[in-house]
């Protein structure tokens, strides 16, 4: 595992340990920390689309309350923004972007009512303490030597 130290993001304290899986045959099912069994957790997470897309996807993920850590799967994430920025902006699907951190859930609810205003959203978001990568443990069959 290695870990990420990230500047201070957003008008709130940071919270959450964040890993995104770019695995497609590992899905993180137990905690890679603890490996106590996941929760699946829906929060709205800010994502920048490289040039400056600002996006607030409500996604489903997985948690460890014990560590505090929060999983999203990579090839979901993408699916989404593709999805979402489909009739908006499609010249910008499969640009570069980040998962920033998450928003406060009534701060998503009412940004949904007024659609542009990022400095709610700002004020409303949770940096990630830390962003980790764990590496899948691999198992099969090796010589015997």
């Amino acid at each position: 595992m290695s870990k990420k130290k990230r500047p201070q993001l957003g008008k709130l304290p940071p919270k959450h340990t964040f890993f995104l899986n770019p695995y497609v045959d590992a899905r993180f099912t137990r905690c890679p920390s603890c490996d106590k069994p996941n929760k699946a957790r829906k929060f709205p997470f800010l994502i920048n689309v490289s040039p400056m897309q600002p996006l607030v996807l409500n996604m489903t993920g997985r948690y460890c309350p014990k560590c505090d850590l929060l999983i999203l799967h990579q090839d979901r994430v993408e699916a989404l923004i593709a999805f979402t920025l489909q009739k908006s902006a499609p010249s910008l699907i499969g640009n570069e972007y980040l998962v920033v951190g998450t928003v406060e859930r009534k701060a998503w609810r009412e940004s949904q009512k007024q659609k542009g205003n990022l400095k709610m959203i700002v004020d409303n978001l949770h940096g990630f303490k830390e962003v980790v990568v764990f590496e899948p443990e691999h198992y099969g069959w090796v010589p015997d030597e």
